[in-house]
């Protein structure tokens, strides 16, 4: 039985330790199970921004049902006819400049477990390139 050497990490400077089985691959982003917390890693904030906005701007356009569920009909009316609206807290008038608060708050979309953005490090030279965190359980 061949097993792979643990991969170290720091996570907000904690040590952590995860194996090449313990990280799945997507589009733009990893997710690791680094000692049972499940994580999903970035380049960086930027890009964990781009991929949030990208993911709601997706279901808006594919899947406006579910879309509308989870932003409701009454916030997308509003802004429909330009006025002030939004599904948390903060009030936007349009579905773009919604789309755009996910630029600069990605840890609310991706951090489900605390909503908190965390640094990441890891010498390895295939995860070096990864500079953020959200913890997802």
């Amino acid at each position: 039985m061949v097993t792979s050497n643990p991969i170290v990490c720091y996570i907000d400077g904690e040590r952590g330790v995860f194996d090449q089985d313990d990280i799945h691959e997507s589009r733009d982003s990893l997710v690791v199970k680094v000692d049972g917390a499940e994580y999903v890693l970035f380049r960086g904030t930027s890009e964990a921004g781009e991929a949030a906005r990208e993911y709601w701007k997706d279901m808006a356009d594919n899947d406006p049902r579910e879309f509308t569920c989870l932003v409701g009909a009454e916030t997308l009316i509003q802004w429909g006819m330009g006025h002030y609206a939004g599904p948390g807290s903060t009030q936007v008038r349009s579905l773009e400049e919604w789309l755009d608060l996910w630029l600069d708050t990605p840890e609310e979309h991706w951090a489900s477990y605390d909503s908190e953005e965390r640094d990441f490090v890891c010498r390895h030279p295939d995860y070096a390139e990864w500079t953020v965190a959200y913890r997802t359980n």
